[in-house]
C-alpha cells in the first residue's frame, strides 16, 4: 500500500488598473473579495473551494494562484513465477524481487500519471467559473477606484452604469 499525493496550480495577473495608489486599489479589490467569501490575511485574500480547490490573491502584486492536489492510496500487487533449479533459488528469488518492485513501481508511476491528469482537468473546469468571478470582482473595484478619482478632481454630478459594464462619471471642477 502506498499513499501518494499529486498537486497542480497556475499563477496569473489580474487585470487591475492604476486608477488610485496601489495600496488603494488593493484596498478596494480586497473589500470585493471578502464579499465573495475570501478571508483576508494582510496582503492576500484566500479562499478553498468546496471541491478543494485553494485560491490566493496577492493583493500587492495583483496575482491569483490556483491550486488543487489529491491523494490516493493505492494498492497494487505483482505475481511473478519462475522454474529454477535448487541451487539457484537465492539469485533467482532476489532477481524475482527486482523484478516485481520495478513492476509496482511502474504501476504506481502510471496510476500517478491519471491521477495528475484527474486534478488537472479538474483545475481547467473550475477556472473558467472562477474567471468570471474574479474578473467581476476587478469590475466593481475599478468601478470604485474611478468614482473615487473622479470625486477627487471635483463633485460628481451625475453617474451611470449601462448594461455593457461602461461607466460615465460626469464631474464639475
Amino acid at each position: 500500500m502506498r499513499t501518494v499525493h499529486v498537486e497542480d496550480g497556475v499563477a496569473a495577473p489580474l487585470e487591475m488598473l492604476p486608477i488610485l495608489a496601489p495600496d488603494r486599489m488593493a484596498e478596494l479589490l480586497a473589500g470585493e473579495l471578502t464579499g465573495l467569501g475570501f478571508v483576508r490575511a494582510g496582503a492576500t485574500c484566500t479562499r478553498t473551494e468546496p471541491d478543494g480547490i485553494e485560491v490566493a490573491i496577492d493583493l500587492e502584486r495583483a496575482m491569483v494562484a490556483v491550486t488543487l492536489g489529491a491523494g490516493a492510496e493505492l494498492a497494487e500487487s505483482v505475481e511473478l513465477s519462475a522454474q529454477i533449479a535448487v541451487e539457484a533459488v537465492t539469485s533467482a528469488e532476489a532477481r524475482l524481487r527486482e523484478d516485481a518492485l520495478r513492476q509496482l513501481d511502474d504501476q504506481v508511476d502510471a496510476r500517478v500519471v491519471v491521477l495528475q491528469r484527474e486534478v488537472t482537468a479538474r483545475l481547467e473546469t473550475k477556472l473558467a467559473g472562477l474567471q468570471r468571478e474574479l474578473d467581476g470582482a476587478v469590475g466593481r473595484a475599478t468601478i470604485a477606484a474611478l468614482t473615487e478619482r473622479a470625486a477627487q478632481l471635483g463633485r460628481i454630478e451625475a453617474s451611470h452604469l449601462d448594461e455593457a459594464g461602461n461607466l460615465t462619471i460626469r464631474v464639475r471642477l
